[in-house]
This record gives C-alpha cells, sequence and structure tokens, in this order.
C-alpha cells in the first residue's frame, strides 16, 4: 500500500519523491528538516526498520504532534479524528487548537517522545474538512476569487464552512462522512482509519521527530566521517518566489537562504548528498558550485497563484548526489 499523510498538506512532493531518492540513493541516515506532510520519507524505497536512520523535523508544533501521535498513540489518535464534517464541531475543536498551541510547543521541545494525541486528531480532521491556508491563524478567514472557490466564498464567524464540494479530503475519504442510505455500516465505518493509522505506525517505528527550528537536526559538522548522510530540504519558498507568504502556521520568506548557506560548504564533502526543493531563480546560486538542477510541474492547487507557479518547481542537488540526467 502507498502510505501517505492522513491530511491535505500544501506544497507536498509525492510527485517527485521518487526522484529526490534516485538522487540520494539508499543512505543509511536521512534527514528532513521541514517534514510537512513526509511523502518523499513516505516514498522512500528499499526502507529496512533498525538498519537506516531517519531524523525529521517540523517547527509547526500541530504538525509536530501528528507525527509523534501517530507514531506512539495511532490507536486514540484515530478515535478523534475518526469524527462525521459538522460546522460547529470544526468551530469548537479549532478553537481548542489555538487554546493550546503553546502548551503543545513547550511539551513537545522538552521531550521527544510527548505527544497529545486528542489535538491530533483534531488537527487531522479539521485540516481534512478546511479549505486553504489559516486553520490556525486565529483570523483567518476565506480567500475570495472573481468566481469563488466552493466555500472560499463563504465565511461564518472567524471559521470557514467544512469541505463540501465532494465526497471529503483524506481521512473524511475513508469512511467519514455520515452514511445517510440506510441503517449504517456498524463497525466498518470506523475499520479504515484504525488499519490505516496503524500502518503509518509500522512505517515510522524507528523515526525520530524533532519539534524547532530546522538547525536542531542540521547544526555543526557531527555528520563528517560517520557515514552518507541524505538530507531533503523543503523550506517555505523564499522571498525570491513570489509565492503567497500566508500559506503555512509557520511561515518564513528568508529561511530559505539560510539553508542555501549552510548547504554550499557540504555540498563539496563526500558524506553528504542534498537536495534542496524551490522555484525557478531561488537557489540558481547552487549551480555554480556544480550543483544539478531538476525541473518539474507539481499539481493544480484551487488558487490561479499556485497554478501560475506550479510549472516553476526546481530541485537543486549536491555534486555529491548520483548522477543522472540534470535539467
Amino acid at each position: 500500500m502507498k502510505l501517505k499523510a492522513p491530511f491535505p498538506y500544501f506544497g507536498g512532493k509525492s510527485r517527485i519523491a521518487h526522484t529526490i531518492w534516485k538522487k540520494l540513493g539508499n543512505v543509511k541516515h536521512y534527514i528532513e528538516p521541514f517534514f510537512g506532510s513526509g511523502a518523499v520519507l513516505l516514498a522512500r524505497p528499499n526502507y529496512i526498520p533498525g538498519t537506516h536512520t531517519e531524523t525529521v523535523n517540523d517547527k509547526d508544533g500541530f504538525v509536530c504532534n501528528v507525527w509523534r501521535s501517530l507514531i506512539f498513540m495511532p490507536d486514540e489518535t484515530a478515535r478523534w479524528c475518526d469524527w462525521p464534517v459538522n460546522h460547529a464541531d470544526l468551530m469548537a475543536r479549532r478553537q481548542a487548537l489555538l487554546k493550546n498551541e503553546e502548551y503543545l510547543l513547550e511539551n513537545l521541545i522538552k521531550d521527544e517522545k510527548w505527544c497529545d494525541p486528542v489535538l491530533a486528531g483534531y488537527w487531522i480532521w479539521a485540516a481534512s474538512c478546511w479549505i486553504g491556508s489559516g486553520l490556525t491563524r486565529p483570523n483567518a478567514i476565506p480567500k475570495i476569487s472573481s468566481k469563488g472557490l466552493g466555500v472560499h466564498s463563504l465565511a461564518y464567524m472567524s471559521c470557514k464552512r467544512p469541505h463540501i464540494a465532494h465526497g471529503g479530503k483524506n481521512i473524511h475519504a475513508k469512511c467519514q462522512i455520515p452514511h445517510i442510505l440506510d441503517g449504517g455500516k456498524g463497525i466498518n465505518t470506523h475499520v479504515n482509519i484504525y488499519d490505516y493509522l496503524k500502518k503509518l505506525q509500522t512505517r515510522l517505528r524507528y523515526v525520530r521527530v524533532v519539534c524547532g527550528d530546522w538547525s536542531r537536526v542540521c547544526g555543526g559538522d557531527w555528520q563528517d566521517g560517520i557515514c552518507i548522510c541524505g538530507i531533503f530540504f523543503d523550506p517555505p519558498y523564499s522571498d525570491k518566489a513570489g509565492r503567497d507568504n500566508s500559506i503555512y502556521h509557520v511561515e518564513s520568506t528568508d529561511v530559505a537562504h539560510d539553508v542555501r548557506k549552510w548547504a554550499i560548504p557540504r555540498g563539496d564533502k563526500e558524506t553528504y548528498r542534498i537536495v534542496i526543493a524551490g522555484y525557478e531563480g531561488e537557489h540558481n546560486e547552487l549551480e555554480k558550485y556544480g550543483w544539478g538542477k531538476i525541473g518539474w510541474t507539481a499539481t493544480r492547487g484551487y488558487s490561479s497563484s499556485d497554478n501560475d507557479n506550479r510549472k516553476k518547481e526546481r530541485l537543486w542537488c549536491s555534486p555529491h548526489c548520483i548522477k543522472d540526467t540534470f535539467l
């Protein structure tokens, strides 16, 4: 079964993940400092539990808590995201998430095994109801295009209405819309979610999930001389990208520049295979240091700006990545 995150996430790299792994190869240690939906790690071929070391990080406490909870408490997480789509519940759960953000961050950073499966379930469920960005921004309102984009054209209080344009997204595509044709399907309405999160737990069993700045898993030169380390960077695209800078809960338009500066000297070392994602023009500086560039096209998004930029996607690959045909 192909595994993917049980929630929608803007900017995921599932479409290009196979290419990233061709460049990194079957490295013993893999690091992903901006984990998000985890599409690249989950697409890894030839993974051997206990042999390969994998470390991931995300600065967004809500995202980090979800992945920790899926590893340590998948059944309890499933219990709280196995819920019908309901607008009142969406508002209530969203308020619970906003109220507890500091509590989440404090405990996630203090203890690498701590998690809150209730809030994780709330976040997965709410993210699968919500269209666009702003789920955990207190004053977020729907974006309205000239034609309107389904529920983007409607708002109630400070909260968007549930996603109702089709059969549901992510967990709501797995038996989450209330069954209304007859008396229901008994426990079968629950089996898919519980089983699926268990499969994710099995894959993530040995993954170390860190919460904080990307430098927490990339600081210093500790990797030198140990083994070949593969690192995939997918930072929020920079101010050069011309993107919407309100996409993510934890935003930055300059962290991509910091990543590039960190990667330049390490790209010359045989122990590093590094791939950095961005839009055309963001990291062209790397090419003068011998980095290769691969172009690809992302899937279509809700907004016109997403669709304008989807053909600008690029991967920059460090000199010691596995050789292939570069653009």
